[in-house]
């Protein structure tokens, strides 16, 4: 959202917008890895079948994103951003939406 911000007031320097993608998609390598097998954690039997469903959704899912964000464009990195923008948007929305309140965690007696 801070890069989109960046990009649409009107600085839209390579340094800056590489900063700042840099820090953004360092962190998915810690967080992709880490999800994926939160997904498939209570799916043991089926590890293969899910871990090929989520590769599939995402390529196909950034393949549509930026095949819109190509769409618009315009010679800046603003489409690109704001598709990126969009993107993480749509997931934080869907993300409270499905996961809901957590989960108070009770812990077991020790033996």
């Amino acid at each position: 959202v801070a890069l989109f911000a960046i990009m649409a007031s009107g600085v839209d320097r390579l340094d800056v917008m590489a900063a700042l993608l840099f820090v953004g998609y360092g962190f998915l390598g810690l967080v992709i890895p880490t999800t994926s097998v939160l997904a498939m954690e209570e799916h043991g039997e089926i590890a293969g079948t899910a871990s090929a469903l989520m590769g599939t959704l995402h390529f196909a899912i950034g393949a549509l994103a930026m095949g819109v964000a190509g769409i618009f464009f315009d010679g800046t990195p603003l489409p690109m951003v704001a598709g990126i923008t969009l993107c993480a948007v749509i997931s934080f929305t869907l993300a409270k939406l499905t996961l809901g309140r957590a989960r108070e965690t009770v812990e077991a007696p020790a033996e």
